[in-house]
């Protein structure tokens, strides 16, 4: 079964709420992936999902100057507004990396 454990709760840097993830079995060679979620940016711009490769603080684990989004990634149809919105986006986001339920981490 594909797992995931929430690493770091609350990384900084990216253009929106992120957190990063431990999962397993590894995506495209890496053991930990952050996910993104992107608030609304005027009218042009709507709020999306992003998965990216990361090491273990949640930095981007590729070196570019564009990031690129993986499967995972998606568009949201109104702006995630609730903490239970961003949760859920982050379920949804590690569903369809790879079917990824989220484990509890032992206090």
């Amino acid at each position: 079964m594909a797992t995931a454990t929430v690493q770091v709760a609350e990384v900084g840097g990216y253009a929106g709420t992120a957190r990063c993830f431990k999962i397993d079995p590894p995506f495209e060679g890496h053991d930990y992936v952050t996910v993104v979620v992107i608030p609304r940016f005027g009218e042009l711009v709507r709020p999306k999902v992003e998965v990216f490769p990361a090491n273990e603080t949640g930095a981007c684990a590729e070196l570019s100057r564009m990031l690129m989004a993986r499967p995972g990634s998606f568009v949201l149809h109104d702006d995630p507004d609730t903490p239970q919105r961003i949760e859920g986006a982050y379920w949804l986001a590690l569903q369809l990396l790879g079917g990824h339920t989220i484990e509890v981490q032992d206090a």
